[in-house]
């Protein structure tokens, strides 16, 4: 008996020793937990689905700018302010396009008006050019100046008919007048339909962008990821953020080409002052039409008069395309000549009449 308890004893001795070491060597071998820093924890991403697009990233606009800043040339313009008690030469300084090689620089009619002197400095040669006026258009406040040289470098002209809203868009231009080249800036189309007065100008084919723009910007050119112009900077809100216009390329091309041509543009005319008609103003006047254009007032013996339209008259239909705002009416109008001959539809009370009006050339 006592040598089994004896033996007991001995194997449980020789099992503690065993467990003793495999513990010691376990411990010896342990490393320690890795921190996020030295391994981090992947983050996981949602594969796209059918209906999911990957937002490409915007490329380097560098070579574009590369190849349009030169042809964006410094504008300073002296004139004279005059008050009560004398006469003060200041000056005011804006942007241009060059448009040919011999020197015909498209700008902004408010960046050269009342000119005593105009200045203008092309970034490429760092040289100083005096400009003279070539033809002013006030009411698209689009201007051609020109400079004496040959061998300029130019800029095209975009197509904007396939110009979208979201499209990206880059500004151009001397803000502030700061020495050192056009500044640039990028953004969007924000939109293609705004319309409305502004003192001696009327747009009606304006781009909205959110492109910085700022004083100085004047008549520099708007452009594409193609380097080509789609607008001339003209304006902002300076109480709203981001909201800049730009005349659009289809009309500063045909105001360019008549005030280089002719030194004033050639517009085609109705003679006939126009306004939406709402469902409001329909019942105010008792117009049997709710929706189209107004004749608010058909100039006595103008092009329209002659032809039948009187005063009160809706029109609803130009040349066979419906319209029903008076920015769409004119945008259409742009499209034609003096001497074209255009169809017209419109309403006098409950009866639909067409006209043919042979278009006259606008009076200054």
């Amino acid at each position: 008996m006592t040598v089994i308890r004896v033996l007991l004893i001995l194997v449980l001795l020789s099992l503690l020793a065993s467990a003793c070491n495999t513990a010691s060597n376990e411990m010896g071998t342990l490393t320690p937990v890795p921190s996020i820093t030295s391994s981090p924890i992947p983050t996981l991403q949602p594969s796209p689905t059918a209906n999911q697009t990957i937002m490409p990233s915007l490329p380097s606009i560098a070579d574009i700018v590369e190849r349009v800043e030169p042809s964006v040339v410094y504008i300073a313009v002296d004139y004279i302010e005059t008050s009560i008690f004398f006469e003060t030469v200041r000056t005011k300084t804006g942007s241009g396009i060059l448009l040919s090689r011999d020197g015909y620089i498209l700008t902004n009619n408010h960046v050269v008006e009342d000119a005593r002197s105009i200045e203008v400095l092309i970034p490429e040669d760092h040289n100083t050019y005096t400009a003279q006026v070539i033809g002013t258009d006030p009411l698209s406040d689009l201007a051609v100046i020109k400079i004496e040289g040959q061998g300029f470098p130019t800029i095209n002209f975009a197509d904007t008919s396939k110009l979208r809203i979201g499209d990206w868009v880059i500004a151009l231009g001397n803000a502030l007048g700061l020495e050192g080249g056009p500044s640039v800036t990028i953004g969007i189309v924000s939109n293609l339909d705004r319309s409305f007065p502004m003192g001696q100008s009327a747009f009606y084919d304006i781009i909205q962008t959110d492109a910085a723009i700022n004083p100085g910007n004047s008549g520099g050119p708007l452009v594409d990821l193609n380097g080509d112009v789609v607008g001339i900077n003209t304006f902002i809100i300076s109480t709203a953020e981001n909201i800049g216009f730009a005349v659009n390329a289809s009309t500063a091309r045909r105001v360019y080409e008549d005030l280089v041509q002719y030194s004033k543009v050639l517009r085609p005319y109705l003679g006939v002052q126009l306004q939406t008609v709402t469902p409001a103003l329909a019942t105010e006047l008792s117009l049997s039409k709710n929706r189209g254009v107004l004749a608010s007032f058909v100039e006595p013996d103008s092009p329209s008069a002659r032809a039948g339209l009187e005063t009160k008259d809706v029109i609803t239909y130009f040349e066979g395309q419906l319209v029903t705002e008076a920015s769409e009416l004119i945008k259409l109008l742009w499209q034609y000549q003096v001497g074209d001959i255009v169809n017209i539809t419109f309403w006098r009370g409950e009866e639909q009449h067409e006209i043919l009006v042979t278009l006259s050339e606008r009076p200054d």
